[in-house]
């Protein structure tokens, strides 16, 4: 909040142009793409947007040559759940050891959490993408059109479940929003409104001609 409340766009003609940037993209439903040195307020103006805008905490994204596109729309710890199904008896001689549970090895990352359907769009800061992978920027591609992904381990779960035809399966996973969790139906994540994207540069290379 304090973040957003100090930042300042200047009253020239630039600051103009930065502010009908941000108009755009939000009326497009379009990420905006910030270039320019470090220092001069690019991330800030995530947190300015959603301050003014009253749209919640920023759900940020720094990137590093290692960042890839599935950690950040969601972690699924594999290992956690084959100890806890080692260590709970109960649940195994169910026979059913991984049924209903499944939700608790689920966390959802600040892109995941981003697209999930709300009233309002949150703001999603993917911090300093000319860092990445030349990969990753083609990756967000197909996010960006479709406005939705699958989460896999869930889309099997409930084709293995008797609930296979119930248009509603529905798990509870954990989200990038601390204490916060998110009902997730048939393994599917849609948004409702697209997220405010905000994506900064400091200018160190260029990007696929598609991206742009």
């Amino acid at each position: 909040i304090q973040r957003g409340k100090s930042f300042r766009i200047p009253t020239n003609d630039k600051g103009k142009a930065v502010i009908d940037a941000v108009n755009a993209a939000i009326h497009l439903r379009r990420p905006l793409l910030l270039t320019g040195t470090p220092g001069s307020g690019k991330t800030s103006l995530a947190y300015a947007i959603a301050h003014e805008l009253q749209l919640g905490p920023v759900l940020a994204w720094p990137i590093t040559a290692r960042s890839n596109l599935i950690d950040a729309e969601y972690r699924y710890d594999a290992i956690a759940r084959l100890q806890d199904a080692q260590l709970d008896k109960t649940r195994e001689s169910s026979g059913s050891p991984e049924e209903g549970d499944l939700g608790d090895y689920i966390q959802l990352g600040p892109v995941g959490t981003a697209f999930l359907p709300s009233l309002l769009p949150r703001i999603l800061l993917i911090d300093e993408i000319d860092k990445s992978d030349l990969n990753l920027p083609n990756d967000l591609l197909n996010l960006f059109e479709e406005g939705e992904f699958e989460i896999p381990e869930l889309v099997r779960r409930k084709r293995r479940s008797q609930d296979a035809d119930d248009p509603d399966a529905t798990v509870m996973v954990r989200t990038a929003d601390k204490e916060m969790e998110a009902p997730i139906t048939n393994g599917r994540i849609r948004c409702c409104e697209f997220p405010i994207v905000i994506m900064t540069s400091n200018g160190e290379r260029d990007f696929p001609p598609a991206f742009y």
